[in-house]
């Protein structure tokens, strides 16, 4: 399923040093089409790329799959993933004092046609709605988010589509 372009470690240093831990392992998917990238927007807010926690025993391709057939209604094309980010994030956690997680996303293509969505409550509550935009509309909406306690992913989200912009100047290739 392709190789890691670039690794990241993002510390947020919000957290409790000493307390409980919780470790969570996420995939997402950075779908583009044309020049717009496929994103998941909710009432904060906040752009993100569509994607989540691993189930126990599922593989990397099958989370990308299910997690953005839920929240976006696409489904990916197995054989599209491609090359990735790693992103190892350390943040407060909730209810834990400290949340680790890594987050893998992939490179890849979704199949014309759009299905019905299956959130889960908490992405209902958000209002999680999908969207189309390039990636300076997204990160112009992201940087107008003026209170992230509600969204603290919003800096793993916006620094991934930072580094995708700079790629994207320097015209370095990336599989898609």
């Amino acid at each position: 399923m392709g190789q890691c372009i670039k690794e990241y470690n993002l510390d947020l240093k919000d957290y409790k040093e000493g307390g409980s831990v919780f470790r969570r392992r996420a995939v997402r998917g950075i779908i583009k089409q044309g020049e717009k990238y496929l994103v998941i927007h909710g009432k904060y807010g906040d752009y993100k790329f569509p994607g989540g926690g691993m189930k126990e025993g599922e593989e990397l391709s099958d989370t990308l799959i299910r997690e953005v057939r839920e929240e976006t209604g696409f489904q990916v094309l197995p054989d599209s993933m491609r090359d990735y980010f790693l992103v190892h994030e350390r943040r407060k956690g909730e209810p834990e004092d400290l949340l680790e997680m890594d987050s893998w996303y992939y490179f890849c293509q979704v199949e014309e046609g759009q299905h019905e969505r299956n959130l889960d409550d908490y992405e209902k509550e958000y209002d999680y709605q999908v969207s189309w935009m390039t990636l300076p509309e997204i990160i112009q909406k992201n940087e107008e988010v003026k209170d992230s306690s509600r969204i603290p992913w919003i800096v793993r989200e916006t620094m991934v589509m930072r580094k995708i912009q700079e790629m994207e100047s320097k015209k370095e290739s990336v599989s898609v």
